[in-house]
């Protein structure tokens, strides 16, 4: 009767010690599985709920993870386990309802033996150790990862001692320098003996210091190769490197390729250059072209005005000369000897020379546009140098283009007064970081070593020499003005030739077109003013723009029946214009003529109502082409 007193009383025991468990707690008999008590977390986390009924140990199972199944079953619900130990333990992946992550529980179940009851009992303690196990997974999980990324990288990786001896490297770093890590580990031996070891083979072994590099390493079959070298040191807790880790990539192909582009983008700027000469060849040309036969037509037929033959030759020598000039200071702008010599030179003919380098130099997102005075300004500078000074500013040496944003320079030349002329360049879409205080900038307040642009200086000393003033402005935020004034020099003015209104009674063909609205698009002064000179012949008047927004700005007021347009202008090109004028006037007759017609379809664009023709265009081919526009041929 005592004995199960006690028994009674030791099962109250067991009905209290769950509950001062923190984690899980169960009593089971190993012969029936059946869990006798247990306390709320093991009820709340893995216990059974089933009213009025016996939760059995083996009903574990249902929530353990597929991979530990089978342990959890033969380790620890296994009867022949328990009989030759005291204690079983072990770790288990569980995968509990609505639950997506597993939960990890550490399982220990020890023989419990109570006097006098039969048979022996057994408690288990349940501990939750998911942290634990999580954080050890991802800790294997990441020296696995950084093993991988090590031995697979695209670039060399080594691991060198404080003495320079490699005790780790990836096949990378193999292939790089030629040297297996046996042939390093070798080498280090011999060194270490005080061998003989070449200056080439040393390299690997000098002290590295922390940072990065570009230098050129000699491979073990003896190819020199550029390399980029990155060095970081671990440290210890004194502060002292316990090693090293290298970082190394041949950038030998990337040297090669930046090579090439860096002569692809001046084969580039060298077409682009070719181009903006072939375009202001063209415009030369066409006066020429021009005149010439008129002058050749009226001697042919032995009735001419020699007052209208001399007009004839001057144009045809403008013409000469402006190309003769941009084609000389081209082959002066690209001599390395930089000579300074001072000559009387009209300022605008200058700058209007020096527009294909300028095109040339600047930027895709930026345009430029040139407004030249009507009369002749003349100065004495030296025009090589003046071309090298606008190229400098124009094409982001000194004043930095902003790539994010539309740029635009104007350059325009105008009478100052009596005594000067003024060359004035406007700048929009700059960054302008380092002015961003300033509105005005005074080169006498600003000395070389204040002012962080000295090449600003060295052009404002090529002014001084040449008797002008330069001067930089900033009205607005994002604006920046340059100024140069020069000495005027007494020069003569060119005056234009008047357009002709004689002639004989023209055909009744002609008659109609002239009654027609005839617009020129030509940003070239010479070659309109031929294309107008041969178009008067004919008793028509067109008008004559000099850019395509100007003609737009026209188009809301009028609307032309016949449009001859240059392809390449600085604005937008003339196909461009002239579809936008055909969505209004959609039976426009239109003419596109342009010096390369490379890109151009031409059978394509006459589906469209525009007929292609190359610069210069001929007197009979200008005439045949807007009779057959008009539908005449």
């Amino acid at each position: 009767m005592q004995t199960n007193l006690e028994a009674s009383g030791m099962i109250e025991f067991f009905k209290v010690l769950p509950n001062l468990f923190s984690g899980g707690v169960y009593l089971t008999d190993p012969k029936t599985g059946q869990i006798l008590f247990s306390n709320d977390f093991f009820k709340n986390n893995l216990g059974c709920h089933r009213a009025g009924e016996d939760c059995l140990e083996s009903e574990l199972l249902l929530w353990v993870a597929e991979e530990d199944k089978t342990n959890f079953r033969d380790h620890f619900l296994s009867q022949n386990k328990h009989s030759d130990r005291d204690t079983i333990s072990g770790d288990y992946r569980f995968r509990m309802p609505n639950e997506v992550l597993v939960r990890w529980f550490q399982f220990e179940k020890k023989k419990v033996n109570i006097p006098n009851m039969d048979p022996n009992l057994q408690i288990v303690f349940v501990r939750d150790v998911t942290n634990e196990k999580t954080n050890e997974v991802n800790i294997v999980e990441q020296i696995q990862f950084f093993l991988g990324l090590f031995e697979n990288a695209s670039v060399g990786m080594a691991l060198q001692d404080w003495e320079g001896g490699y005790f780790r490297v990836n096949p990378r770093f193999t292939e790089i320098t030629g040297y297996s890590f046996q042939n390093l580990t070798d080498l280090n031996i011999k060194r270490i003996k005080g061998e003989s070891i070449s200056e080439e083979e040393m390299e690997y072994f000098s002290f590295f210091k922390e940072g990065v590099e570009e230098s050129r390493l000699t491979r073990k079959d003896g190819r020199r190769i550029n390399v980029y070298r990155r060095i970081s040191a671990f440290r210890n807790s004194q502060g002292k490197p316990d090693f090293y880790y290298v970082f190394l990539d041949d950038v030998t192909e990337k040297k090669q390729l930046e090579s090439y582009q860096l002569h692809s983008q001046k084969m580039e700027t060298i077409g682009s250059l070719a181009t903006n000469i072939a375009h202001d060849l063209n415009n030369y040309l066409q006066p020429i072209h021009v005149f010439s036969q008129l002058g050749e037509e009226q001697i042919q037929s032995g009735i001419f005005d020699q007052k209208k033959i001399l007009e004839y030759l001057g144009k045809i020598r403008m013409g000469a000369d402006n190309a003769r000039s941009m084609i000389h200071r081209i082959i002066k702008y690209s001599k390395v000897k930089d000579e300074n010599s001072a000559t009387k030179v009209e300022i605008s003919s200058v700058i209007e020379s020096t527009i294909p380098l300028i095109n040339a130099g600047l930027p895709k997102n930026v345009e430029a546009q040139f407004d030249f005075h009507k009369s002749a300004l003349y100065t004495k500078i030296d025009a090589v140098r003046f071309s090298k000074i606008l190229c400098e500013l124009t094409s982001g040496g000194l004043l930095v283009w902003d790539d994010r944003k539309r740029g635009q320079v104007k350059i325009q030349t105008s009478h100052e007064d009596e005594f000067k002329l003024l060359v004035s360049m406007e700048f929009t879409g700059l960054s302008l970081p380092s002015l961003s205080g300033l509105s005005i900038l005074d080169f006498v307040n600003f000395g070389d070593e204040e002012f962080q642009w000295t090449g600003m200086h060295l052009i404002n000393r090529y002014v001084k020499n040449w008797g002008g003033e330069f001067c930089i402005e900033k009205p607005e935020p994002m604006t920046v003005l340059i100024h140069i004034f020069l000495p005027l020099e007494e020069g003569q003015v060119l005056s234009g030739i008047p357009k002709s209104t004689s002639g004989s009674d023209p055909k009744d063909v002609w008659f109609e077109i002239s009654k027609k609205e005839i617009w020129i698009v030509e940003d070239d002064a010479a070659a309109s003013e031929a294309i107008c000179f041969v178009l008067s012949q004919k008793n028509i008047v067109p008008k004559v723009f000099r850019s395509a927004s100007t003609a737009l700005a026209t188009l809301r007021d009028e609307v032309p029946d016949f449009i001859l347009s240059d392809y390449r202008m600085r604005e937008m090109n003339g196909l461009q214009l002239i579809r936008k004028i055909k969505k209004v006037n959609p039976d426009l007759s239109a003419v596109l003529y342009t010096g390369n017609r490379e890109g151009l379809d031409s059978e394509e664009l006459g589906q469209e109502g525009i007929l292609v023709r190359s610069k210069p265009i001929s007197i009979d081919e200008l005439y045949e082409t807007i009779l057959l526009s008009f539908g005449f041929l």
